[in-house]
């Protein structure tokens, strides 16, 4: 088949078949793109797709396309692009923050927020704030740490992004200090055990009870959408106007991730592990390993 006809109906069938491939945010994304191109071209085919090639300036139109091509082929449908290798300008490298930075962040930050962005930092190499925002007091492995108060803690990441799970670990001054919220929250069980729903509330109030009901996973998307814009105008302001600098909340992933690997030695398959990566080309941009120091280190070795 030489040519994509793309009406709505292929438009509906696309999106009903992302929850199959996709995470919910780039699910939403996606939806976004594809509804631009099925309005502005109507048909895929060799003119149309070769006006498209100019015109890309972002790696989610390649991604669009490539979707495309699976679902044609996932659904026995006799067509396939063959896209060309694109040249996109490099992203931009996030902002790291020093521990002087960060502990500054943290004295910023009213209670409780100040042990969530501690959280943040300080869980596994970093969490993303989507993470912070999900996780409950269920979620974290308290027996085991009751019965050694002076250990690591474990909680279960659940729902990564991509649908992950991974474990991570807790250092022991942090769940001591979660222990005790939780004994302020009045959370605990009557085996002293917290027990419950999120850690932290951002913005409280039940939210959206009809999408809830009606749609799980896109409520999911928008509950952790709205509370991440809370925590940005309520927390991370604050933040901002003691460092005099804008901040990015997943730049403290990046800079966990680069603290971990540069000044702790952990190695980098670790750390890919911790923050849930599935290509380690994915961790060493995190990490921003410096090639050119990786080369000064090893400069001494045994030539053979």
């Amino acid at each position: 088949m030489d040519e994509l006809i793309l009406d709505d109906v292929l438009l509906k069938d696309i999106v009903n078949w992302m929850p199959t491939k996709y995470a919910t945010s780039t699910m939403a994304t996606r939806t976004n793109y594809l509804r631009s191109i099925f309005k502005k071209y109507k048909v895929l085919n060799k003119e149309t797709l070769r006006v498209m090639f100019r015109s890309f300036k972002n790696p989610q139109d390649k991604a669009c396309l490539v979707m495309i091509n699976t679902y044609c082929s996932e659904n026995n449908i006799d067509f396939f692009i063959n896209i060309p290798r694109m040249k996109y300008k490099k992203p931009k490298i996030a902002e790291l923050f020093s521990p002087s930075e960060i502990k500054l962040m943290i004295a910023a930050a009213p209670k409780p927020y100040d042990l969530c962005i501690r959280c943040i930092f300080n869980m596994g190499a970093g969490l993303r704030i989507s993470e912070i925002i999900k996780m409950s007091w269920n979620d974290i492995r308290w027996v085991d740490w009751l019965s050694n108060k002076g250990s690591y803690g474990v909680t279960v990441i659940k729902e990564g992004k991509g649908g992950k799970e991974r474990i991570v670990n807790i250092p022991s001054k942090l769940m001591q200090d979660l222990y005790d919220f939780a004994k302020e929250q009045d959370v605990l069980n009557e085996f002293r055990i917290p027990t419950g729903a999120m850690i932290f509330d951002f913005g409280g109030g039940d939210f959206n009870p009809k999408l809830r009901a009606y749609d799980i996973e896109k409520w999911k998307f928008e509950y952790v959408k709205s509370r991440y814009n809370w925590f940005r105008y309520n927390i991370l302001k604050k933040c901002e106007k003691a460092l005099n600098k804008r901040i990015k909340i997943h730049s403290l992933r990046h800079s966990r991730a680069t603290y971990l690997y540069e000044v702790e030695k952990v190695p980098i398959g670790n750390i890919q592990k911790l923050l849930g990566h599935t290509s380690i080309e994915t961790t060493m941009r995190y990490v921003h390993i410096d090639v050119k120091g990786i080369f000064e280190s090893i400069k001494d070795t045994m030539e053979v």
